[in-house]
């Protein structure tokens, strides 16, 4: 099959598959939001970012087509950006758990006492839910635009495109409610790892 022929055919199916992720992404961080009594879980992130670089990709696989528009990849880079804040806050997460190790590296590298070790947690626990909290502010600004871009799309969709769109959204929508596990790397253990 012609390559370009498969991104136009498929161009409805990626936007759908970019706007199921994406979508689940923000009610995930939104979610957490409402939770917010308690501290930001690690694993929690780790979904929310499988899911935005998800909707990342396949938001980049609809713009190969040449009819998608330059708000299409404009949105790409949104949520590229809201991929990075989401690393930040695994980062700052991960190094308060660091910090908060007790047999950990940061006492015996550093040489801190447990005072110094609790500031440093305090720290990282404060920058993390200042990032989350420019994140949800920055995503309700978002919520327009990104309603009217769905609209747009969907408007310029012939009935058959428009068919393979709402077909892929329900699938995907209905795969999700079942399992959000992001995918499990392992290690590979080489002779000299």
């Amino acid at each position: 099959m012609n390559t370009k022929k498969h991104f136009k055919q498929n161009h409805p199916v990626h936007l759908a598959l970019r706007d199921t992720y994406y979508q689940k992404a923000i009610e995930l961080l939104q979610q957490f939001q409402k939770d917010s009594v308690m501290s930001p879980k690690i694993a929690d992130y780790e979904k929310v970012l499988f899911l935005l670089r998800t909707a990342r990709d396949h938001g980049n696989l609809s713009t190969y087509n040449q009819s998608a528009s330059n708000k299409n990849g404009q949105f790409n880079q949104f949520i590229n950006l809201l991929a990075g804040n989401v690393k930040s806050v695994l980062s700052m997460l991960n190094l308060k758990k660091s910090v908060e190790d007790s047999d950990g590296f940061f006492l015996s590298f550093l040489g801190i006492n447990q005072a110094s070790v609790a500031l440093q947690a305090e720290e990282y626990e404060r920058r993390t839910r200042d990032i989350i909290s420019c994140m949800l502010s920055t995503l309700e600004l978002s919520k327009s635009p990104y309603e009217k871009l769905v609209k747009d799309n969907l408007d310029h969709f012939s009935t058959l495109e428009h068919k393979r769109y709402k077909k892929a959204e329900v699938h995907y929508q209905s795969i999700l409610k079942k399992d959000l596990s992001p995918p499990v790397y392992k290690k590979k253990i080489t002779p000299f790892s």
